[in-house]
């Protein structure tokens, strides 16, 4: 479903539910106003099922919904947050998009940022908010790589306020250190602007209350994320060439690391690799990402990248 017919869904259902309490507030003297209520209600169920839950959007949409200090209810929001706000959430987009395409590197420029542009489409009801869309034609059929990016980013800003200390782990083993530098100085102008925040993408919806801004922006600042190419000696104990996953007897410091394998090998060079070097003394060449919470190493992943006979 697209951000804007879930939000639309939303405000829906919240109308029924206030109509329906004033419907079981009315007395049966209350004639004239009972029909009336029951006609809006008939009205907004028809609304309901025209919006139909399955239809999912092919190009990217996201809903920020912003409370708290810079924002007077409904009405308005201070400029300067809003617009930095948006801008670094545009940022975290554009890096997830840049780092799914292999591209980001660890400093510079942000590879084909213009394809991650997102345009400001709708001002929201619901404290503040603003409506974020890819556009694009309409004969758009299938799902864009901005929408990836996009559904990517919101579950790994979920991931930081979520309570579950190992789901925020899971979540950050995918993404780098640049990443998660942008969602830091998100969660940092959220924290130290006392904002709060709700953030809609694809099947995501989360609020951030006080205590989820404080949780996210400390968990930002105690996290690293560090990518090295290592070489380990040992033995290949096995590989599935389906599923790209490998275990690697990497002798007693190491013991057996197990992870993935790297796409660029084929299925048919992994089944080679079962015949040819398994129980055999080798150098294998990986790449481990590690995540460090204050300083210390919390998860640590290897893929493999190439075999290579001992000392060649």
């Amino acid at each position: 479903m697209s951000t804007l017919r879930k939000l639309e869904r939303d405000f829906v259902h919240a109308d029924i539910a206030a109509v329906s309490g004033l419907l079981e507030q009315l007395g049966d003297e209350d004639v004239m106003a009972r029909l009336g209520l029951e006609a809006r209600l008939e009205e907004l169920q028809q609304t309901i099922a025209q919006l139909d839950p399955a239809k999912d959007e092919p190009t990217a949409s996201a809903a920020l919904f912003f409370g708290g200090r810079p924002v007077i209810g409904a009405r308005g929001i201070e400029s300067e947050f809003a617009g930095a706000a948006v801008t670094k959430f545009q940022d975290i987009v554009a890096k997830v998009l840049a780092h799914e395409a292999g591209g980001l590197g660890q400093r510079g420029i942000v590879p084909n940022k213009g394809a991650s542009t997102l345009h400001i489409t709708n001002i929201v009801r619901g404290s503040f908010g603003f409506l974020m869309e890819e556009v694009r034609p309409q004969q758009q059929l299938m799902e864009t790589p901005l929408k990836v990016a996009v559904d990517e980013a919101t579950k790994l800003l979920d991931a930081f306020g979520e309570p579950d200390e190992e789901q925020f782990r899971s979540a950050v083993e995918t993404i780098d250190q640049r990443v998660l530098g942008t969602a830091r100085e998100f969660f940092d102008l959220m924290r130290q602007s006392g904002a709060t925040l709700r953030l809609v993408a694809g099947e995501t919806d989360r609020s951030f209350g006080a205590e989820a801004v404080a949780r996210a922006a400390e968990r930002a600042t105690s996290t690293t994320v560090e990518d090295t190419d290592e070489t380990l000696q040992g033995q290949l104990a096995g590989v599935l060439p389906d599923a790209h996953q490998f275990e690697f007897r990497a002798g007693p410091d190491r013991g057996t690391i197990r992870g993935k394998v790297d796409r660029a090998l084929t299925t048919d060079q992994l089944t080679q690799f079962n015949r040819d070097w398994v129980n055999v003394d080798a150098d294998a060449r990986v790449h481990v990402k590690r995540i460090f919470r204050s300083g210390a190493v919390v998860r640590e992943n290897y893929t493999l990248l190439m075999l290579a006979r001992r000392g060649d």
